[in-house]
């Protein structure tokens, strides 16, 4: 293979592998809304006072990820109805998986660069072992927060650690561990994936808000009952942290986790959370934890089972016909298989039911037969064998050999995509 050759192959395969993966997100966009709309209508009705399961609702919506390859859209008529123009419109205009791509890279970007901002700005804090946990000091008034997911790091203000007592740090502490303990930061970086993918559905990002409310409703609940304090206590704290800080800046940012959102309507929803605290019972709590995790692997796993695989074996036998330069004639309906089988080797025609095929077709040009080989969506991208058939022989089974095709870096990089 050339150089130009291996350049074309490679800008082939990558126009081909935009459109592969925009046909399937943008399926997911659109079931997006829907699972989106069923986790609010639940929030606010049957979850609405129970706390753990308001929260675990959020994991409906990753499986979403992992529904662009479904039968459904091919195989059932309400899925053809509602999805066929989105395969119409990425395999018409091209150009749309490009837009998808490239809003995939402005917003992963964004999220790189404000992650990779923090990171920074922690880099030359204070480091001060606080009760025996290493927490990084800023001078800047910020609500302490958590951030990193394999190595994560507490970030405390000064004046917090100046002016509260050792209890008070200690419920502030404990809190933010918490949030690490439960996995928040790491449920955190898939919703930030989810955004990502799923760019185009603004109703994610809109509710990230509602998503880390309920994570934080979740830590304080579990904060409270874990430092067998009282939920007054625990309010008071809260509104003093808001003092405290709001005093030290005018410009005072509610971003981080321990105080919540700047608007006051917020605050009173976290304090009357805080102020209606019941203590739960552990194994409630856990398995609720564990029923999530467990719906969330089975709807992935279901959502498999019912998904054209990486690499589909192709089955399908068509004939077209092709003179100066146009294709005249085609057919990949189920009668070929009557007058059409392969192996490994040679392609089988019967030659008297195919040349009264042709006739009726008014088939014109060279005729070729396509059988064999793989695909990844149906009828979009694959590779497959193919043979030339000549009339003329007196022969009433035709054979007509073929070499296959042996895995090369080629074919073996389009299955694996």
């Amino acid at each position: 293979m050339t150089v130009q050759e291996l350049g074309t192959f490679m800008l082939s395969f990558l126009h081909g592998s935009v459109i592969y993966y925009t046909l399937q997100l943008g399926r997911c966009v659109l079931l997006s809304y829907g699972v989106f709309a069923l986790v609010c209508l639940l929030r606010k009705t049957v979850c609405r006072d129970r706390v753990f399961l308001k929260g675990a609702l959020w994991c409906l919506l990753l499986p979403v990820l992992l529904a662009g390859r479904m039968k459904f859209f091919y195989e059932s008529e309400v899925g053809w109805k509602l999805f066929s123009w989105w395969t119409a419109v990425c395999i018409s205009w091209q150009w749309i998986g490009w837009l998808y791509l490239s809003g995939v890279l402005v917003c992963a970007f964004l999220l790189f660069r404000r992650r990779r901002r923090l990171k920074k700005l922690t880099a030359g804090m204070e480091k001060r072992k606080v009760e025996g946990t290493v927490v990084y000091v800023t001078d800047i008034p910020v609500t302490p927060f958590t951030l990193g997911i394999f190595r994560p790091r507490i970030i405390m203000p000064r004046v917090i650690l100046e002016e509260y007592g050792r209890e008070e740090v200690e419920m502030i502490l404990l809190h933010e561990k918490i949030h690490i303990r439960l996995g928040h930061l790491l449920f955190y970086f898939l919703w930030d994936i989810l955004c990502v993918l799923l760019w185009p559905n603004p109703l994610l990002s809109a509710g990230t808000k509602c998503f880390r409310e309920d994570m934080e409703e979740i830590c304080d609940r579990v904060t409270i009952q874990k430092s067998r304090g009282d939920a007054f206590v625990y309010g008071q704290l809260l509104l003093k942290s808001m003092k405290v800080l709001r005093a030290e800046s005018e410009d005072f940012n509610m971003y981080a986790a321990f105080a919540g959102d700047t608007e006051f309507r917020d605050i009173r929803r976290r304090i009357a959370g805080i102020a209606g605290y019941r203590p739960y019972r552990r194994k409630t709590a856990a398995g609720v934890l564990a029923a999530a995790v467990l719906c969330t692997a089975g709807m992935a796993a279901g959502i498999r089972n019912v998904s054209y695989d990486r690499c589909n074996e192709n089955e399908k036998v068509l004939v077209y016909g092709y003179a100066d330069g146009e294709v005249t004639f085609y057919d990949d309906s189920g009668i070929l298989y009557e007058m059409i089988s392969y192996d490994d080797r040679y392609v089988y025609v019967d030659r008297d039911a195919f040349e009264d095929f042709l006739f009726k077709n008014n088939a014109e040009g060279e005729i070729f037969i396509v059988f064999g080989g793989f695909y990844k969506l149906p009828g979009f991208w694959g590779y497959g064998y193919s043979c030339c058939y000549e009339a003329g022989t007196e022969d009433k089974v035709v054979r007509i050999s073929y070499e296959e095709q042996k895995d090369n870096w080629m074919l073996t990089l389009l299955k694996i995509l």
